[in-house]
Parts: structure tokens; sequence; C-alpha cells
């Protein structure tokens, strides 16, 4: 009964963050749609300037990054923007703990946001005329790589809980994961340093299995096994960090400055 009552709990939590979610967005329409412009531009100037078109894997690549940084970025800029209102204390004394509600929060912004995204990236790709390949083994492999993301997610979650300016530099850490991650320039070309740094990112093995898969290239136990291996670390080290931040906040209480 009790396992039922928690998983209603959620549910509603979840359904009232996404009509949130959209209220906000309905808001801010002209912002969101002036960055959806913006990044429109840049994908375009990307894929057409290297002459990826014919390529039919190379738009996943995008999707992912766009996918990612959403995830990363919306929790810290909401704690941020919380902690500056003065409402965050009020968060950790609700009912549900602060990883519920950072869980719900990214799973609702996660379902809108890849539904926006995807369409978004599809319908950029038809116009500029780039080929668009798709296989199902994509499905599998987003998953192990929203596993890692999440992680990354509570890590940034937890950085921005202990220094609130956190939020202000997720712009740059998602165009570092679209540079880092493979998106725009084949990682093996790269210095070797950037290289390694790209191949930590947890979206850089999903695109990379994604876009063999797309291509009708096998993947290798290997590379799932890499992928898995992966992801569960990120997610790991992501919750411990939360966990603890969390436990140091509720014994010594928040910096609440900006």
């Amino acid at each position: 009964m009790k396992t039922g009552q928690a998983i209603r709990a959620f549910l509603n939590l979840y359904v009232a963050e996404i009509r949130r979610y959209v209220a906000e967005t309905r808001v801010y329409l002209s912002g969101y749609v002036s960055s959806l412009i913006t990044t429109a531009i840049v994908v375009a100037l990307f894929v057409m300037s290297a002459k990826d078109g014919n390529d039919p894997s190379v738009w996943i690549g995008f999707l992912y990054w766009s996918s990612a940084s959403t995830m990363v970025s919306e929790a810290s800029v909401s704690i941020s923007s919380d902690k500056q209102n003065g409402t965050f204390t009020q968060l950790m004394i609700r009912p549900t703990s602060m990883l519920e509600q950072i869980t719900v929060k990214t799973l609702s912004w996660a379902l809108v946001s890849i539904a926006v995204d995807a369409v978004f990236v599809i319908a950029l790709f038809k116009l500029i005329g780039a080929e668009i390949g798709f296989s199902w083994m994509v499905m599998p492999v987003s998953l192990l790589v929203a596993v890692g993301v999440f992680g990354l997610t509570m890590a940034m979650a937890s950085l921005t809980i202990l220094f609130t300016k956190t939020a202000s530099f997720m712009d740059t850490i998602g165009y570092a994961m679209m540079f880092l991650g493979g998106v725009i320039v084949p990682l093996n070309e790269l210095p070797v340093p950037l290289r390694l740094a790209g191949q930590l990112i947890p979206i850089t093995k999903g695109i990379e299995m994604s876009r063999s898969a797309i291509l009708g290239k096998p993947l290798s136990a290997a590379d799932w096994l890499g992928l898995s291996v992966q992801s569960l670390v990120f997610f790991t080290l992501g919750y411990l960090t939360f966990i603890v931040v969390i436990r140091h906040g509720r014994k010594n209480g928040i910096n609440m400055r900006y």
C-alpha cells in the first residue's frame, strides 16, 4: 500500500511539474523561440560547412547534445532561481526529498525537451536538405546515456547548491559538450588531451554507437559494456555527491548568496 501511495505521489508531482514547465514555456515563449533559432543557425552552419549533409547519422549527435545540455542546465538554473528568490529552503522541508524533486524536474524537462528537440532537429535537417537515418538500436543506447547524463545533472545541481553562480556557466558547459562530444569535430581529430576529456563525457560514447547503428555497423559487446560502466559510474558519483551536499546543507546550512 505504501509503495502504491509513493508511486501515486510521484506521478502527481510529475504531472504538476510538467504543467508548470509547459506554463513557464508559454510565458517565456519568445525567449525560447529565439534560443531555438540561434541554435538552428549554429547547427546549420556547422553541418553545411563540414559538408556532412550526406551522412544520415550526423543529426543524432545534435539531438544528444541538445537534450543533454537541457537536462544538465535546467536543474542548476532552477536551483539558482529558487535560491535567489528565497524559496530553496522551503524545498528542503517539503514532504518529498530534494533528490525526488530533482528527479521529477529532470524527467519533466527531459520529456518536453526531447520531444521538442527531436522535432526541431529533424525539421532543421530536412530544411537544409541533409539526410536523416534511424536505427532502433538508438533507443537502448539513448537510455543508457540518459542514466549517465542524470548523474552529471545531479553533480551540477550539487555544485549549484554550494555555489549559486554555477548556473551561469551552463551555456559554456553545454557548448563544451558539443565540442568534446564529437558532435561537430570527429573525436580522433582533436588533440590528445581534448580527446581524452571528450571520452569522459556520457554522450560521447552514445553518439559514436548511435551513429554506427544508423550506418548499419554492428555494435560489439565491448561497446555496450563500456557505455554501461561509464553511465553507471557517472550516476553513482552524481548521486553520492548530491547526497553528501544535501546532508552538509542540512547540518551546516546553505549559502544563499549569489
